[in-house]
């Protein structure tokens, strides 16, 4: 069934339409409230604040739009909320320019499958964590992520320049520890 009989069907009120919507959608918007938390309890009540904006606000939807984009959005706005509410002071320290960011070895990375790089991105202070999956993983620009977390753009860029050097530093830790290893 696809996504706009499926919407017009929950519209309608059927039960059955809800919980296909649901589990057509649950594991993907799982996965991305996991990359805004680290803790598997917290995601998934991400996840059901976030499908309760959804079928909530359904009848607000334009069928004519992409639904997966739409609930997306409000997935990453659900999971950004929550942790706005828990880290307000994270974005506290002091904001300085950043001209260039540094690049990133991309060599550390070739030998890192996707749930080893999700675990070094885990390690970042939440703040950069979420600035990094904004910027990198969902795409967003530095003056959408500052209204998205409500934060200044240069403080965003900041956040973004701390995050990469530190993934840089945990990747060569990593590799020094994967060389060592093999000796």
């Amino acid at each position: 069934m696809s996504d706009k009989e499926l919407i017009e069907k929950c519209l309608a009120k059927s039960e059955g339409a809800y919980k296909q919507l649901y589990e057509k959608y649950c594991g993907w918007l799982y996965s991305i409230c996991v990359r805004y938390c680290n803790d598997r309890d917290d995601a998934q009540d991400i996840l059901q604040d976030s499908f309760i904006a959804i079928f909530g606000h359904l009848d607000q939807f334009n069928l004519d739009l992409d639904f997966p984009v739409w609930i997306k959005k409000i997935t990453v706005n659900t999971a950004l909320a929550v942790h706005r509410k828990k880290n307000a002071a994270v974005y506290l320290h002091p904001v300085r320019e950043v001209d260039q960011l540094e690049i990133l070895d991309i060599s550390l990375l070739e030998d890192l499958d996707l749930e080893e790089l999700r675990s070094f991105i885990a390690q970042l202070s939440p703040g950069r964590q979420q600035v990094f999956n904004l910027y990198f993983v969902e795409g967003y620009a530095h003056k959408e992520i500052a209204e998205l977390l409500q934060i200044s753009e240069g403080t965003s860029k900041s956040q973004l320049y701390d995050a990469k050097n530190e993934l840089k530093r945990l990747l060569e830790q990593n590799s020094v520890v994967i060389e060592n290893k093999k000796s």
